[in-house]
Order: C-alpha cells, then structure tokens, then sequence
C-alpha cells in the first residue's frame, strides 16, 4: 500500500512514490481520487488521465517515481498536478506511428491539460513535469480550455 503524506497546506496533497513500480498506478489513481471526492465525473476523469500519464512517463522514462503533488484552486476550479522524476532529461511529445503501441502520453496530457510543462529540481537532482486542468463544466467561474498550449517553467 502506498504511504500518503500528510501536506500542511489546505488543498494540497503529496504522495511519495519512493521504492514504487509502475504497479502503483492504481493504487495512486483511487488516492487521487479520494484527495478529490467532490469534482464532477468529467474533470475528474481528465485529472486521473493526466495523472496517469504523467506518473507512467516517470517510471518508463524518468527511472522512477518520487512523488506526485496535486494542488486545487477553486475560483476558477482547477487542479495542478506535478509529478516529480530522478532523471534530468527533458520530456517531449512526439507523435508514434499508427502501429506504435506507446508514445502518445504527452499527447493526451496536452488534450486535457490548458498548460503542461516542466522545471528542473536543482536541489534534488531530476525534474518535475507538471499539468494545470481546468474544469469544463459544473464550475460556474471555470474558464474555458485553450487546447494545445504548453510551456516549459
């Protein structure tokens, strides 16, 4: 079972992934889940989707997890996900061939997410590869979502 930190600041949640393999995505999709109970069905689905790419491009291509951070705002509603890595090297979303089985993941990230992007850690060495998602409905204050918008912080 996967270890959940408790953060001091309200509306922010942490949870190590240290020591995990890729077999903890479910176990972080259902805490992701729980941090959130409250979201309506389509921005939940969005957030737990970009998560999950998120998290499994950090053990496929970041040698491995360290912690996932969410951070909810409310005016507009809006959910920033960071998931922090041990390797520096820089993602990209490239487009797969249609017989590739993998390589779409920043693909969908940048579909449901208004801005990805990622920063170094110089402290502790990797990176963090983050995503902002705004809500596209039941929130009245949400703003709309601008497709295709990515930057590097």
């Amino acid at each position: 079972m996967i270890s959940i930190a408790e953060h001091p600041v309200p509306g922010t949640w942490v949870l190590d992934l240290r020591a995990t393999t890729p077999r903890a995505l479910p176990d972080m999709r259902a805490w992701v889940a729980r941090c959130l109970p409250d979201l309506g069905e389509g921005h939940l689905d969005d957030v737990l989707l970009a998560a999950t790419e998120l998290l499994a491009n950090a053990y496929v291509h970041g040698g491995g997890a360290r912690h996932i951070q969410l951070w909810r705002g409310v005016s507009p509603c809006a959910i920033r996900i960071e998931v922090a890595d041990v390797s520096v090297e820089q993602p990209r979303a490239r487009r797969s061939q249609f017989e590739d089985p993998r390589g779409r993941g920043l693909l969908v990230v940048d579909g449901v997410a208004v801005q990805w992007g990622v920063r170094r850690e110089s402290v502790r060495g990797g990176k963090l590869v983050w995503a902002h998602i705004r809500c596209d409905g039941g929130c009245p204050e949400a703003l709309p979502r601008v497709r295709g918008k990515h930057s590097r912080d």
